[in-house]
């Protein structure tokens, strides 16, 4: 299936310059979206994952059907007050200010887990780093990435390998 064909790009979106890649088109094609769910969970199976994690909210869109088919566990990651009781966070810099992740503070992986972090959209990895910052809070060793669209020329997906050595697969790649 050719996602370049169905993925909708909304230029000067946010802000003036971007070209902005809506994953929403693929959400709106039940083949699509089937198309990115069964590629991540292929991923997810050649890698033998145990548990699966999700940042808030599009990650949860692809998250939620990948640990489902895959009869595992979905960990969530949020914004600060979103998750009840106590929680694990995380805080770091953004090129245009700060943000804090959390996950439940009952999260805990095991030495012999291997998590996937599944995510909509690859970009400049700030997000992402997080998490795996997070997930080692929770005592998590064996991490991976899985997203629908990688957008390689803004290297988030090369600083997840390059840092903190985290193994990246992706349904499509943009280089521009």
């Amino acid at each position: 299936m050719d996602l370049n064909k169905i993925l909708r790009t909304v230029p000067d979106f946010p802000i003036e310059g971007v070209m902005f890649k809506d994953i929403s088109s693929i959400l709106e094609d039940p083949k699509a979206f089937k198309y990115t769910v069964d590629k991540m969970v292929a991923y997810c199976r050649s890698i033998k994952t145990t548990q699966i994690v999700a940042p808030d909210a599009r990650g949860f869109i692809w998250g939620a059907p990948v640990a489902l088919a895959l009869g595992i566990p979905l960990h969530i990651v949020r914004k600060p007050g979103k998750l009840p009781g106590k929680v694990k966070s995380f805080s770091y810099t953004l090129e245009y200010g700060s943000e804090t992740l959390e996950m439940l503070d009952s999260v805990e992986f095991a030495y012999t887990d291997r998590i996937c972090i599944i995510d909509d959209v690859s970009a400049t990895g700030g997000t992402a780093n997080a998490m795996v910052d997070l997930i080692k809070q929770a005592g998590g060793y064996d991490i991976n990435y899985a997203c629908v669209i990688d957008l390689t020329f803004l290297q988030g997906t090369a600083k997840l390998t390059d840092y903190c050595g985290v193994e990246t697969f992706s349904v499509l790649e943009i280089n521009e």
